[in-house]
């Protein structure tokens, strides 16, 4: 909880002790979140519970490959930068900057169960719209944005400039990604 509410607080120590375990169990909770919501959706998709499954074990994969591609893009970022951490520091704040996408996934799941109960037709196509919105706002939140700004000042020593110029650079990647592939475009 004081990740979401005390960044700089919490990843204060990241450099001594990366905290890993706290991380990996953040990751997971946000991987089975994911891996939820994206059953729902395949399911009340195509009806197939096979296709149900595979969304499953996508969704959970695209997260953990998701932490460990964030984890090298920051590490590298930071020793470009001249950061004095190491790749378990990188992992440790990355995971833990899964946190806030717990959060917004959760969300997510419950527009998703709202739009399959209550709202059969969606001509606005406003339900993927509330989805990209909980998604961005989560990365700004977490991955790659706020916390791992946090992350990348304290666990890998970076000035706070360098710190945010590395994260805006993956921010703004990710989310053009993730704009541009959505629904919506």
């Amino acid at each position: 909880m004081l990740v979401l509410t005390d960044p700089d607080g919490s990843t204060y120590d990241l450099y001594n002790s990366p905290q890993i375990g706290d991380a990996f169990l953040m990751v997971s909770l946000y991987a089975g979140l994911s891996a939820l919501n994206s059953f729902i959706s395949a399911i009340d998709i195509t009806g197939a519970f096979s296709v149900g499954f595979i969304a499953v074990v996508g969704s959970g994969l695209i997260v953990y490959l998701t932490w460990i591609f964030l984890t090298i893009m920051f590490r590298l970022l930071g020793t470009m930068l001249g950061g004095k951490g190491e790749l378990p520091n990188a992992l440790g704040f990355v995971g833990l900057a899964a946190a806030p996408l717990v959060v917004t996934t959760f969300l997510s799941t419950l527009v998703t169960i709202g739009g399959i109960l209550f709202m059969e037709e969606d001509p606005g196509e406003i339900l993927p719209m509330v989805r990209l919105g909980l998604t961005l706002v989560g990365m700004a939140w977490g991955w790659p944005g706020v916390l791992c700004y946090f992350g990348m000042k304290n666990s890998e020593k970076l000035d706070p400039l360098k710190a945010i110029v590395a994260t805006m650079i993956l921010f703004f990647g990710f989310a053009a990604f993730e704009i541009f592939s959505s629904k919506l475009f």
